[in-house]
């Protein structure tokens, strides 16, 4: 992975870097005289001689308490440029002086703090404090119970010790930083997978995250309130057993051994270290280092004992960054463990510092390659489905083109059918019914002038109807008007057209067409025979009432003699109703002997005949809408 390559190179420049650091003088004893706190030895004061690394214990519960400590560094001649002092771990901090000089003081423990320093300390040195010969530098501190640590004592040039104490800031201070807050990056990225997929191995890197974040803390609180460092201890407790916990599980599901059995033996055990720190008041902590500690390292390391036996007999090959990275983390614990009871010299650095977010990297490689995996199937699957899409969007607008063309030539044959009942229905009665009457002379000349010309209108009238694409009524209803005006004109009869309150364009459906202009040219005809009018009007209005479609009121009315009552239910008016009738319209007679007669004609204008202009011939098939649809639909 290339953050782990990035962090191996990272660690060894770091490596190289403290190598090439040269300390001028490293002190390898020291002096120990028991103090009041904050007071100066007595001159007659017993010390005693200790090696470094000095690492002492107070008991749980004792008071606090005074010490001073002499180190002792010898030159051959003064210094002539700026000296140091570098405490690479002085856990209890305090006063520091040279020469009965004070240099610099690092905060120690008081009556309501507890202070336990983890990271180094560089305090300069004025060169005219330092003298030839044997240079005496004192600290004095207090401390209270737990373990303490003297260790890493360097005086030397400022120069060279600032190079040293940067490194071993770096690694005892930043490092646990670092490592922290790339734990709780990963403790929030794989929460967050978790949730979304609810896999058990993910819950468990979450997990294991979440404990590393809590063990730098604790390491990274340095001093804080005397109350409150039980539970800075109980929280680091809690987080190493956890974490050892976590461990062991993901070892125990590569072994297949995932029982509950299985997983609730080290969650009992890993219980128990903070169940009895806070049970005696943390007065077991010592002993939990001693003894509870080791329990987590040997079941972690069972864990990897049975997980690697399981593969072995089952012929299958481990992750071999998860087996190496826990592997790694062991050792680095065994190696922290031998350290902190002083079997090992002392390092200012604890190794699980740099395991730990190692081994939190590998375990989310496992979880990394199979999200990798899966998204190469997804789009492959993406892939295949778009490709499969395409497939049938082409298919269904093969469908749909047949289906258009099959619906285009049925549309075609009903408008011929339409075409033909028309003129079978008007033009063809009528000439057959006037060549019967011809051929018994029945007609004079005159009479079969009119009939023919008669059929004429007819058969232009169905010609205007039937256009191909033609469903304007009001374009109709003009040529109409136009081949009728000239007749009123010369029959001294007035004709009026009033259609003011009409829209630009009425479109109905062309086969109610034809029925309409029938009606309006036989109300007109009867005006012109019979009515013995001055003035014929034809009004047209669309209204519309609440809700409801609008209505198209076509009426025409004369001022002649009106209808006698015999005449009302005459061949013509049923015509004209049964045409009105077939289309869905209405329509009424109202006539006054003397005072004229009125026709009117009423047709409700729903949704399919209030659309744009469509000729029957072409579909609007929206192919595209259509393959939309059975995408949403899922095919």
């Amino acid at each position: 992975m290339p953050i782990l390559r990035t962090f191996l190179t990272f660690l060894a420049a770091a490596a190289a870097l403290l190598l090439s650091v040269t300390a001028s003088a490293t002190t390898r004893s020291v002096d120990w005289t028991p103090t009041e706190i904050g007071a100066v030895p007595a001159e007659d004061a017993a010390w005693q001689a200790y090696d470094l690394p000095l690492r002492w214990t107070a008991r749980p519960g004792e008071p606090l308490r005074g010490l001073t400590l002499r180190l002792r560094t010898t030159l051959e001649a003064p210094p002539a440029q700026a000296w140091a002092v570098l405490l690479s771990h002085a856990s209890t901090g305090g006063r520091i002086s040279v020469n009965g000089r004070m240099v610099g003081e690092i905060r120690t423990a008081d009556a309501v703090t507890d202070v336990r320093w983890r990271r180094p300390h560089l305090l300069a040195i004025d060169p005219s404090l330092l003298v030839a010969g044997e240079n005496t530098i004192l600290i004095q501190t207090a401390y209270r119970d737990g373990v303490h640590f003297l260790a890493g004592v360097e005086v030397g040039p400022l120069t060279e010790l600032s190079r040293a104490y940067g490194l071993r800031h770096f690694t005892s201070a930043i490092l646990p930083w670092i490592g922290g807050t790339l734990a709780a990056c990963f403790t929030l990225l794989f929460a967050i997978l978790w949730l979304r997929r609810n896999d058990p191995t993910i819950g468990l890197v979450a997990l294991a995250a979440g404990f590393w974040v809590l063990r730098s803390v604790c390491f990274l609180v340095e001093t804080a309130p005397v109350g409150a460092r039980l539970w800075l201890d109980l929280l680091y407790y809690v987080a190493i057993g956890g974490f050892a916990v976590v461990m062991t599980l993901v070892l125990l599901r590569l072994a297949g051994r995932s029982s509950a059995r299985a997983a609730w033996m080290p969650v009992l055990y890993a219980a128990v270290g903070p169940a009895l720190l806070v049970v005696t008041g943390g007065q077991a902590a010592q002993h939990l280092d001693s003894l509870w500690v080791p329990g987590l390292i040997g079941m972690v390391t069972i864990g990897l004992s049975y997980a690697l036996l399981s593969r072995v007999r089952k012929h299958e090959s481990l992750q071999i960054v998860v087996i190496t990275a826990i592997t790694v983390a062991i050792a680095a614990a065994v190696y922290d463990y031998g350290v902190a009871q002083g079997w090992l010299p002392e390092a200012t650095m604890l190794a699980l510092h740099w395991a730990g977010p190692l081994l939190l990297a590998a375990l989310a490689t496992p979880v990394v390659d199979r999200f990798v995996r899966v998204l190469r199937e997804a789009e492959g699957a993406r892939g295949d489905l778009e490709s499969r899409v395409r497939e049938r969007e082409q298919m269904l607008k093969r469908n749909y083109e047949r289906l258009r063309e099959g619906e285009r030539l049925q549309a075609t044959a009903a408008e011929r059918q339409r075409i033909m009942q028309d003129m079978h229905d008007g033009l063809g009665t009528q000439l057959v019914s006037s060549l019967l009457l011809v051929e018994r002379g029945a007609l004079t000349q005159a009479q079969v002038a009119q009939v023919l010309r008669e059929s004429i209108d007819d058969m232009r009238l169905a010609i205007d109807a039937l256009a191909q694409g033609n469903s304007d009524l009001l374009a109709a209803l003009g040529n109409l008007r136009y081949r009728m005006e000239p007749r009123f004109r010369a029959a001294g009869i007035e004709l009026i057209w009033d259609a003011r309150d009409m829209p630009e364009e009425l479109n109905i459906n062309p086969d109610h067409v034809l029925p309409m202009l029938r009606i309006v040219q036989e109300s007109l005809t009867n005006a012109l025979k019979h009515s013995n009018a001055r003035a014929v009007s034809v009004a047209l209005q669309v209204t519309q009432a609440g809700d409801e479609a609008p209505l198209l009121n076509i009426r025409v009315t004369d001022n002649g003699k009106g209808i006698a009552g015999e005449r009302v239910g005459g061949r013509g008016l049923l015509n004209m109703r049964s045409r009105a009738n077939r289309i869905g319209g209405t329509l009424t007679l109202e006539s006054v002997p003397g005072s004229g007669t009125r026709v009117r004609f009423s047709y409700r204008l729903t949704d399919y005949h209030t659309g744009l202009t469509r000729s029957p011939t072409q579909l609007g098939l929206n192919t595209e809408a259509i393959i939309e649809r059975f995408r949403e639909g899922g095919g």
